[in-house]
């Protein structure tokens, strides 16, 4: 391979249109390989960047990410045209020449900044007396830490090595392969090569570390590490326990083991997120990660776990497949929400499954039913656009459809169904129309105009399920809100049905010989992302004892969210079954019902 050493300049008098927000399909990266040097007292970098690229069309300008960089020396290795590299913009370096297709070799050299009030890009931070260095990439960062294809859609092998001075210590996505010895005291530590990984999923850190060690998890044997900061590694033992615990039950559920070699846990002082879910080297805030000996509560180990289970989904969600683009991601966000709750719940009774779910998804089902309601798919248009990807509805929104579509197609098909998704794109990318074909069929349903329905359009539909007792007994449901629902309902003598209202109403006949049931649970199992709207007679022969305790919190949660304009009877029959459930042995289920009746009595003596 022939490499041209290119000039570069920070304007050019003919430049070449630049490109949107998204950079253009002209070219795509093979391989990253990048070597560091990083001192972390120090408040720049060196860097080198050498990029395989493939050209898939001619092109007059190859275009990649990078922000706040300092580019130093710039070389092209080709077997055509010269070439010559610049800085675009802030965020935009240009290589200008021919191109033809085939494959390429860019090297570049640069200079980054260490930043010590920043918790984006590659940072750093003073703990106890020691400064370290950290990375949040997460979703347009890593154009400053190097020059990249900066885009989910972007997946790729990278190789790192980073010289660090004698004393401290450096770890990234991949198990470390060796070190040698550098010049003027330093030492370089080698990396293996990834899996392909987006570059807002490649991570690493630099500082006087002390790791605590936990046993080995999972299938294969997963080694599991916390990393803390100097004299804080006993703090970590809680997280490797929760680790060793949660890793198998993942790598269950979707039939495939960890795949990313090493599972290590990184406490850091700041970040822009809780917990960033890096393969291999997943980023927490030190106090949601770390727990002192001796105050390992019961409440604070769930919590930790919970977590952990969340950061750790995304090892297969998010990591091993990754949307295509940002407007999904909720295929990474909502499924790590998702399976989190799934993999906690075994800790569980299994009447008790979706509680603690349900608590989470009634939040934001309020929001939903509000003005500040949005959709769950929101496609970025720039740079300021990236700061609403990570809002709550994305994951919690998101999770609770994966929880309606898992009821209404069957837990076995379902978990069919995202077995084949991960399968089919391992270690690629995925976008929700994947999703749909692969549960289609799984389940012999299609349930792309659902996802449509509660992905892409915003607000929470109202259902109300009513029986109507004549010589054919009937029952008549209704809905507004969405375009298609799924309505799971069941009752005593007629079993549990599905349907999808994909119009405001649908009548059925119950079949000949039927008895009219004496009450009709509108949402069976609790799964259904919708309000069912409840009258004096509905709730009147309704049998508590004969609901789960899943269909007895979502039946608190609809009573206190009736509809003010509800008659008079109707609320008042909501507040009495509301005093009934106030009595309930789940305790969420009790103060679900009792905050009601606090509001309630609370509106009553502000009047």
């Amino acid at each position: 391979m022939r490499w041209l050493a290119l000039g570069f300049v920070l304007t050019a008098a003919s430049a070449p249109i630049q490109p949107g927000f998204r950079l253009p399909d002209d070219a795509v990266p093979l391989k990253y390989t990048i070597e560091l040097r990083i001192d972390p007292n120090k408040e720049t970098f060196e860097g080198s960047a050498d990029i395989q690229i493939k050209v898939v069309r001619p092109a007059s300008t190859i275009w990649l990410n990078g922000k706040d960089l300092e580019l130093e020396s710039v070389a092209f290795g080709d077997a055509g045209s010269p070439a010559r590299g610049r800085i675009a913009t802030k965020e935009l370096i240009a290589i200008d020449g021919a191109f033809s297709p085939g494959e390429y070799d860019l090297r570049i050299n640069y200079r980054g900044h260490l930043d010590d009030k920043a918790v984006v890009g590659a940072y750093r931070r003073k703990v106890d007396g020691n400064w370290y260095v950290y990375t949040t990439f997460t979703p347009i960062e890593a154009r400053r830490a190097f020059p990249c294809f900066d885009e989910p859609r972007f997946k790729t092998p990278w190789k790192i090595s980073i010289k660090v001075p004698q004393g401290e210590r450096a770890f990234s996505n991949a198990a470390e392969i060796g070190e040698e010895q550098a010049k003027d005291g330093e030492e370089r530590v080698n990396f293996a090569e990834t899996k392909p990984l987006p570059s807002e999923l490649v991570a690493f850190a630099v500082g006087p570390f002390d790791v605590y060690e936990g046993k080995p998890a999972g299938e294969v044997g997963t080694p599991i590490r916390v990393i803390t900061p100097k004299g804080h590694a006993a703090e970590g033992k809680a997280a490797t326990d929760g680790a060793f615990i949660l890793l198998p039950r993942l790598e269950e559920y979707t039939g495939i083991p960890y795949q990313f070699g090493k599972l290590d846990h990184l406490a850091e002082p700041e970040g822009e997120f809780g917990a960033v879910e890096n393969p291999g080297l997943i980023v927490y805030l030190a106090r949601e990660l770390l727990i002192l000996p001796g105050a390992e509560t019961n409440s604070a180990i769930h919590g930790l776990r919970l977590l952990e289970a969340h950061e750790m989904g995304h090892q297969w969600f998010g990591d091993l497949v990754t949307q295509r683009d940002w407007d999904d991601v909720w295929l990474s966000e909502g499924f790590a929400t998702w399976i989190s709750e799934k993999v906690m719940d075994q800790d569980e009774k299994p009447e008790r499954a979706h509680l603690s779910f349900l608590e989470e998804r009634e939040r934001i089902m309020q929001i939903d039913d509000s003005r500040r309601s949005r959709p769950v798919r929101v496609e970025p248009k720039d740079r300021e656009g990236t700061k609403d990807i990570y809002n709550r509805f994305v994951y919690d929104k998101g999770a609770a459809i994966l929880l309606m579509l898992e009821g209404w197609l069957g837990e076995d098909k379902f978990q069919h169904g995202i077995r084949a998704y991960l399968n089919e794109h391992l270690f690629g990318n995925a976008t929700t129309a994947d999703l749909a074909d692969a549960l289609k069929r799984a389940s012999g349903v299609d349930p792309s105009a659902v996802m449509h329905s509660f992905l892409d359009v915003a607000g929470l539909p109202r259902v109300n399920v009513e029986v109507e007792c004549k010589a054919t007994p009937k029952i008549k449901i209704r809905q507004t809100g969405a375009s298609a629902i799924p309505v799971c309902y069941r009752g005593p003598g007629i079993g549990r049905s599905c349907t999808v209202l994909d119009g405001p109403s649908k009548d059925f006949d119950l079949p000949e010989g039927s008895s009219c049931p004496a009450w009709v649970e509108a949402n069976a199992g609790g799964t259904g992302y919708y309000r069912t709207t409840w009258t004096v007679a509905q709730l009147a022969g309704l049998s508590l004892k004969d609901l789960s305790p899943a269909e007895r919190l979502t039946l608190a949660f609809d009573l206190r969210a009736l509809d003010p304009r509800s008659s008079p009877a109707d609320r008042a029959a909501a507040r009495a079954m509301l005093a009934r459930l106030a009595s309930d042995a789940e305790p969420e289920v009790a103060a679900a019902a009792q905050e009601a009746g606090e509001k309630t009595s609370a509106r009553g003596s502000s009047r």
